[in-house]
């Protein structure tokens, strides 16, 4: 495809060439090819003639008699004949229907109306009418004013997926960036951990015997105390004390309870450093979030921007949230983070609805919709999705205990003398508590459309499902082969895959998991 202005000059072009006989690239005169021998301007049987009788009709004809693949392949269909057949086994009455056909193509894009052929997962085709090789394969049509018309969307879809393209590799460096330095800080804060423990050991230890170690401080040479060796010089001034296969040194001339009360402290520092890191790893874990999701919108931003005609339907309320439809057609939805946990329930909490929430730190509110009409099974569906986006998932936990509540035992204010921290709320009054599996299941229906949730809420509804479970594999592997699975069979160009791989590791929590099988929707 190429756009040139008034001049004939080109603007852009998808692809740039350089052939024997004209360039193809943006500043360039266009040129128009060399013209082909045509079918039009022959009888049949000079057609035949020129042919290779040794070589498959299809090839034949988009090639000599200048047809090109996409018409040959529907004059064949038209006609009858299968494209594969050599030109030596066609008969005169195969002959005949070819020619019928390849007139009533002729006459179709002189009369048909243009249109652009549309398949999910695939670009859009402008066609001079409504081919019946389209129909075959599932397109569905999009009728247009003009073949200008049709060009420009088609060219228009290519250009919204360069421009996303760059946009995404944009948004991957800077993930891949924080993911290093996640990685880099939990490395870290599990180093000062274990230093932590093994100093807060170490103290205590030294600390039950501190009188023997008194005792033996000022005496030359080395003993045994408590199964630990300790070796005394006064020369040097020190003690040097051998504890698995490592020796700590004291000062013989300073008060020993002085220095292991430094080890407690040391113990207790290197305890706080890492809790640091830990709170900053959160924190780039939750910019990690908000990229990814970001990279979903900006792709959708790009495509409206370049092209009314590739508007999406106006987003919901809740598909800014994680949301799924429970197995008896309730409405579940849960907060990314902590501030949209609380933007969830105060903008969108409603009398009749349940909260529900794990038992366990930085977990996601999950409101169902209408919650108090709710069956038992939608209950415990959207109990699991509370309990999958939760911190349970990234111990790696195979169950936990989550609580509901309605909706009027949710406060947002504290008691008096007490800190609510960011993204908190307050329940009074009885909770109801079930232990409920962690597991994720995703999927897609027969229109295509992605939707996720526990197992039981897809069944039905999703054509192909993959579940998944807390585990240690990377995300991207799990969305690769995911992926691999859903689309099986499936007619899905290299972007679209790529999207769809990219949308199911934003919904993997935590960015880690197992791949437990795929499941056939019933």
């Amino acid at each position: 495809m190429i756009v040139v202005d008034e001049d004939g000059k080109i603007i852009e072009s998808l692809h740039h060439l350089r052939m024997r006989d004209r360039v193809i690239a943006p500043g360039e005169v266009y040129k128009l090819p060399p013209p082909r021998p045509s079918i039009a301007e022959t009888s049949l049987e000079d057609i035949f003639k020129t042919l290779d009788p040794n070589r498959k009709i299809v090839s034949e004809l988009a090639s000599k008699a200048g047809l090109g693949g996409r018409y040959a392949e529907e004059i064949l269909y038209l006609a009858g004949v299968d494209k594969g057949v050599k030109v030596k086994d066609l008969d005169e009455e195969q002959k005949a229907r070819i020619l019928e056909a390849f007139k009533k193509v002729l006459h179709l894009i002189e009369v048909g109306r243009p249109t652009v052929a549309q398949l999910p997962g695939e670009a859009p085709q402008p066609l001079p009418y409504q081919m019946e090789i389209f129909k075959s394969r599932g397109y569905s049509f999009k009728d247009v004013d003009n073949l200008n018309q049709a060009f420009r969307e088609s060219y228009e879809h290519e250009l919204a997926l360069r421009v996303e393209e760059e946009r995404r590799r944009e948004i991957e460096d800077k993930i891949q960036e924080l993911k290093e330095k996640l990685d880099e800080k939990r490395f870290t804060a599990n180093r000062l951990i274990t230093r932590s423990k093994r100093l807060r050991e170490l103290a205590q230890k030294l600390f039950k015997l501190h009188s023997r170690l008194e005792e033996v401080k000022g005496i030359d040479g080395v003993h045994e105390v408590d199964g630990l060796k300790v070796e005394v010089s006064s020369r040097r001034g020190e003690m040097k004390i051998s504890i698995d296969e490592k020796a700590l040194t004291l000062k013989t001339d300073e008060s020993l309870m002085k220095q292991i009360s430094s080890l407690f402290n040391d113990a207790k520092k290197s305890m706080e450093a890492a809790e640091r890191l830990l709170r900053e790893a959160e924190e780039i874990e939750s910019k990690i979030d908000k990229l990814r999701r970001r990279k979903i919108e900006e792709i959708e931003e790009v495509l409206l921007k370049v092209s009314a005609r590739l508007r999406p339907s106006p987003r919901r309320w809740y598909e800014r949230y994680r949301w799924f439809i429970t197995s008896e057609g309730f409405l579940a939805v849960a907060g990314k983070d902590a501030s949209s946990n609380i933007s969830l329930l105060k903008k969108h909490l409603e009398p009749n609805d349940l909260i529900f929430h794990a038992e366990v730190r930085g977990a996601a509110a999950v409101i169902l919709k209408d919650g108090l009409r709710a069956g038992e099974r939608s209950r415990v569906e959207a109990a699991q999705f509370a309990a999958t986006y939760s911190r349970a998932w990234r111990e790696r936990m195979s169950q936990i205990t989550v609580y509901y509540v309605k909706a009027d035992q949710i406060s947002f204010k504290p008691p008096p003398g007490h800190y609510l921290p960011r993204g908190g709320f307050i329940v009074k009054g009885e909770r109801n508590y079930m232990t409920v599996r962690l597991e994720l299941a995703i999927g897609l229906t027969k229109d295509l459309e992605l939707i996720y949730g526990p197992s039981q809420a897809l069944a039905g509804r999703a054509v192909r499902l993959v579940k998944i479970v807390p585990g240690r594999r990377k995300s991207a592997e799990l969305a690769e082969e995911a992926a691999k699975i859903l689309t099986e069979n499936m007619r899905f160009d290299r972007r679209s895959l790529n999207l769809l791989k990219e949308r199911i590791m934003e919904l993997i929590p935590y960015g880690s998991g197992e791949l437990v099988k795929d499941l056939k929707g019933v």
